[in-house]
């Protein structure tokens, strides 16, 4: 590695400005190696492919185009024989003040020992598929058969989520647009953390964005088209939070996903391809039911032969049948445990880019003042919360809702609806102050509990302000107009400004 004088503009293709007087370092991956770096929030790296090919999670780089890269572990990829020539600088980033961390360079190395080729084979396994699917479907009209639909399955930090980036990069490149389902409500998947997400990918992923995804609709204008998610509110962070409520959202967006699927001929060749959080062998349960509610033909096990070995012993009926095909991929040696401060930066840029955008494409979010007496807040339950109510109750007895004067419907609705959400009876600074707050769909006006738990979510909002006294709430949304008087949803995720 050496130190070389900077290029010019042209370089650059005419992007983001010139860079007289950094100096940039010169690196060179050979074939079938990766080049693997960390960079820290404090810094960004400016990184052009000078020659040759490099791909980052499947997406391919351009060549002489600069990319500015900021809180990002990364691996770049040489897949062809002439190899890959980068050359890199870093600058201090001063769009991002969130961050105490400590770390202020650049951890780079390159490794020749990289699964790719796995991942390659499990691409055209895949492809395979779709293409025997797509001369059914064509000789067959009035019987239409789905594409594959992959569920990716492993232990903490063993590269789930990589994975799913590069397959759906590499169907992407075959003229496919794989359905993308996030699973993970810790990720913000063209959404902020704590959302359910399904997203046709019909173009390359923005790496230069949060999380290395894109833009959605919400997010203004992008370098990349525009993504139309399909977003459920989840609202947590973790599964286990509320493993009801988390099951019946994977429900609804299963019977969601499936729908489009019919409405869609490429969609529905093309199949999907399913993020995960962290399942072992003792989430069965939510594993059949992804299964089941996705229809699920193919698992995929990252680095785990324990257990592959025993979801071939639980679904051997299916394996049998012909119906199910579990396959081992091997673990990158380039995945990272990210700690829990990582993670949180992360979850703030994320929200941060729906609001206010990034460096390339700056918005122009909108506050306005909406009163607390409007509107009716209902905040999700969390499974610890529950367990201490029940904690209080003297023995033999059960918690349920207090009783009044209304209608039994109602009280059965309400029954239902205390497993996912309760009535914040007296919203205030305490309980709705930094919260990001989910818009529904569902008019305040409606009165029936249950309906809150099959609305659609319309976007976003964030309680920067809450005045007591005043009985008022300043909220940002990503957009300017009227702030719907519909039903709100206080998430457990929180964000300063």
């Amino acid at each position: 590695m050496t130190s070389v004088p900077t290029f010019g503009s042209d370089v650059f293709g005419g992007n983001e400005g010139d860079f007289e007087g950094d100096e940039f370092t010169e690196v060179f991956i050979p074939e079938g190696s990766e080049w693997r770096f960390e960079v820290p929030f404090k810094l960004t790296l400016k990184l052009i492919v000078v020659e040759g090919v490099g791909e980052i999670f499947g997406t391919e780089l351009p060549n002489n185009v600069q990319l500015q890269l900021s809180g990002v572990k990364y691996a770049i990829y040489s897949p062809l024989e002439a190899g890959c020539k980068v050359k890199y600088s870093t600058v201090p980033n001063n769009n991002f003040a969130a961050s105490t961390s400590d770390d202020s360079e650049v951890s780079e190395y390159i490794s020749e020992e990289t699964p790719m080729n796995q991942y390659l084979n499990l691409h055209l396994f895949l492809e395979q598929k779709r293409q025997k699917i797509s001369e059914f479907n064509m000789g067959n009209i009035s019987e239409q058969k789905k594409g594959p639909k992959v569920l990716i399955i492993g232990s903490p930090f063993s590269g789930k989520t990589s994975l799913s980036k590069i397959l759906c990069s590499y169907a992407y490149k075959m003229n496919s647009s794989p359905v993308l389902v996030n699973l993970n409500p810790r990720d913000g998947v063209f959404s902020i953390p704590g959302s359910l997400t399904a997203t046709p990918i019909s173009d390359s992923f923005d790496l230069e964005s949060t999380n290395g995804y894109g833009g959605s609709l919400t997010s203004g204008t992008t370098t990349h088209n525009p993504k139309q998610p399909l977003v459920m509110n989840f609202g947590l962070l973790k599964p286990e939070d509320n493993l009801e409520l988390y099951k019946y959202q994977i429900s609804r967006l299963g019977i969601a996903v499936m729908s489009r699927l019919e409405e869609d001929v490429l969609l529905k060749s093309s199949g999907l391809i399913i993020d995960t959080p962290p399942l072992s062998i003792k989430d069965v349960t939510i594993i059949e039911n992804i299964i089941s509610d996705f229809e699920i033909d193919t698992i995929a096990v990252i680095g785990n032969e324990r257990l592959l070995i025993d979801l071939k012993k639980k679904f051997k009926h299916k394996i049998n049948s012909s119906s199910l095909d579990i396959v081992k991929v091997a673990k990158s040696g380039g995945v990272v445990e990210l700690d829990e401060k990582y993670i949180r930066d992360i979850q703030q840029e994320s929200i941060r880019e729906y609001f206010h955008g990034n460096f390339r494409n700056t918005l122009s979010p909108f506050k306005t003042d909406i009163d607390i007496k409007d509107y009716k807040f209902f905040s999700c339950f969390e499974a610890s919360e529950l367990n201490s109510n029940l904690a209080f109750l003297p023995s033999g007895d059960s918690f349920t809702p207090e009783e009044s004067e209304a209608s039994e419907k109602e009280k059965k609705d309400r029954f239902d609806l205390d497993k996912y959400y309760r009535l914040l009876e007296e919203p205030n600074a305490s309980n709705l102050e930094n919260c990001i707050l989910a818009i529904t769909q569902l008019p305040s006006r409606n009165n029936s509990p249950k309906d809150l738990l099959n609305a659609c979510v319309l976007g976003y909002a964030h309680a920067s302000k809450v005045e007591d006294t005043k009985q008022k709430i300043k909220v940002l949304v990503p957009f300017p107009g009227a702030f719907p008087r519909n039903h709100l949803i206080v998430t457990a995720i929180r964000y300063t400004e």
